[in-house]
């Protein structure tokens, strides 16, 4: 079955609207890509380097699903979430709490691989990336439990959290469905902050 890969950025110094404009770019190439019979999405931030920006992973992922699932068409295929960001037990659930089938953190990935090559951790690499991923499975079932959910499925694209210090306008847009009693920064501000860290 095929594949549709989707690039998670967005240009360096553009104007104040590229996320904004990137987030709709995603949706319509995800919805075209279902359209034209792709099982698989993978929403990727690999892309980022000096001339583009990564989109938050976790905005990029509630933006595909929300907007699939609007159009009916989320049913038809799994969207996949290659981060650099991901790392943590948290984010993981997060991503697939705002509808992430599959989660791969491929920058922790490698960072485990170069601390085994230069002898920083013990046992072979596959030993390496399965404590990785044992922790991350640990942290994600303690995590769901809270919640009294014990599979993964009831889960997915739940938004069983709630925004703080984003604007409404943002999480009716992007995360429709989830609670956000506090309110905050737009997209307009999160690419401020985006650009800010890229810069550097």
């Amino acid at each position: 079955s095929s594949v549709a890969f989707i690039d998670c950025t967005f240009p360096a110094g553009a104007d104040h609207d590229a996320l904004r404009l990137g987030l709709e770019r995603i949706r319509a190439e995800a919805e075209d890509a279902v359209r034209s019979g792709a099982a698989h999405i993978v929403l990727t931030d690999e892309h980022q380097g000096p001339e583009k920006v990564a989109m938050p992973m976790i905005l990029a992922t509630s933006a595909v699903h929300s907007w699939l699932t609007r159009k009916g068409l989320r049913t038809f295929c799994s969207v996949n979430a290659r981060s650099a960001e991901c790392i943590d037990p948290h984010y993981f659930a997060v991503l697939i709490g705002c509808g992430a089938t599959t989660v791969n953190a491929y920058l922790a990935q490698d960072t485990i691989a170069d601390r085994v090559e230069r002898g920083l951790v013990e046992g072979s690499l596959l030993d390496a990336m399965r404590r990785y991923r044992d922790a991350i499975d640990a942290g994600l079932l303690k995590i769901m439990s809270k919640m009294g959910i014990s599979i993964i499925s009831s889960y997915r694209g739940g938004l069983n959290f709630e925004a703080v210090g984003l604007s409404r306008a943002m999480v009716a847009e992007y995360f429709p469905g989830m609670q956000s009693r506090i309110s905050g920064i737009g997209v307009g501000g999160i690419q401020r902050k985006l650009e800010e860290v890229h810069a550097k």
